[in-house]
């Protein structure tokens, strides 16, 4: 019982991970046009997005790994 509400809450976490990755890289994907137009405002955005969406790819592959090493032990 208690490993299957752990193994629901690591789904849930990756699941919410890879769905905060994709927004911010759709942020990122949007923001760097700014490059394009040289708005100052909207590469300034696109710096946060860069450090959003590489912050959420460390969680993602983190929690990933994981994931491996829970599922070899049993």
């Amino acid at each position: 019982m208690i490993e299957k509400n752990i193994s629901n809450s690591h789904l849930k976490k990756k699941a919410q991970s890879k769905l905060a990755l994709s927004i911010s890289f759709f942020g990122l994907i949007l923001t760097s046009t700014g490059y394009l137009y040289h708005s100052k405002g909207v590469i300034f955005l696109f710096y946060i997005f860069n450090f959003v969406f590489f912050y959420n790819l460390i969680i993602y592959f983190f929690l990933k790994k994981l994931y491996l090493k829970t599922n070899s032990y049993k």
